[in-house]
């Protein structure tokens, strides 16, 4: 009895270590593909891709993973000599500049005083005009972003928005666009904020006039035609011999006669 309940036991055991053998295999093989220089890279410049979320709208795991691409985690030859993580060509740039023989023809990139204002020059850089598009998206969609990058014309690499997905996903870089964004693009476009909108004042409703009934309203239109039309005195001292008894019309004739005489 007792041995048949120990080997009971130990046949349970024996299971529950297989299932969880493979979930630890799975976790240690996945924390070995992690790249210690990309997560030190991460851990770096996390707090400014987040202030750059919050400040201009471009989600943070969309800036880190861009960096993580474009400077090899700050390793390429342009992160190195000119602070330049995002690969960012020169354009209307009036500042130093890097020339870099990229696919065997030279190109001018911008050249930074530190990583930062790569990392500042890069967020402006998205609110340019051409990348408009970007920002009817939302912050969280970062497929949409990355393939967004590409369609205009961030990079010519058909590949580029997976890649982009790719170090998102692995380094589960999402979780960083999850809070809300409350960006304040205009002043990240220099713009001025338009002056706070004036209360309207409450006009004094005045209450309809009740309705009339239309004897109401003759009578009213009566008195009014009355008003406009008082006879003048001359017409009421007519009005009132012509309707003098004719007596009496005679008597004044006579009276006036003898006064006469």
């Amino acid at each position: 009895m007792c041995k048949n309940s120990y080997n009971f036991s130990n046949s349970k055991q024996k299971a529950l270590f297989c299932l969880i053998l493979p979930l630890f295999a799975a976790v240690f093989a996945h924390s070995q593909s992690l790249n210690a220089r990309y997560l030190e890279y991460i851990d770096r410049y996390k707090a400014i891709a987040l202030e750059h979320q919050q400040e201009y709208g471009v989600p943070a795991c969309i800036t880190l993973a861009q960096g993580l691409l474009e400077s090899n985690a700050g390793q390429s030859y342009l992160a190195r000599r000119g602070n330049n993580h995002f690969g960012i060509k020169c354009y209307s740039w009036k500042g130093p500049v890097v020339e870099y023989d990229d696919t065997l023809k030279h190109n001018c990139y911008r050249n930074y005083g530190c990583a930062e204002d790569s990392f500042l020059d890069h967020a402006k850089f998205l609110r340019g005009k051409r990348y408009s598009p970007l920002y009817e998206l939302e912050v969280t969609d970062y497929q949409g972003w990355a393939q967004g990058l590409r369609e205009c014309g961030y990079a010519e690499d058909p590949a580029y928005p997976q890649k982009l997905i790719n170090i998102i996903e692995q380094y589960e870089l999402y979780t960083l666009t999850e809070e809300p964004v409350a960006a304040n693009l205009r002043h990240a476009n220099g713009e001025v904020p338009p002056p706070p909108k004036r209360k309207e004042q409450t006009k004094t409703e005045v209450p309809a006039p009740a309705k009339r009934d239309h004897a109401e309203r003759v009578a009213s239109a009566f008195s009014h035609s009355k008003a406009e039309h008082q006879p003048s005195r001359a017409e009421v001292d007519h009005q009132v011999a012509r309707n003098r008894p004719t007596s009496s019309r005679h008597a004044t004739i006579a009276n006036a006669s003898t006064d006469n005489d």
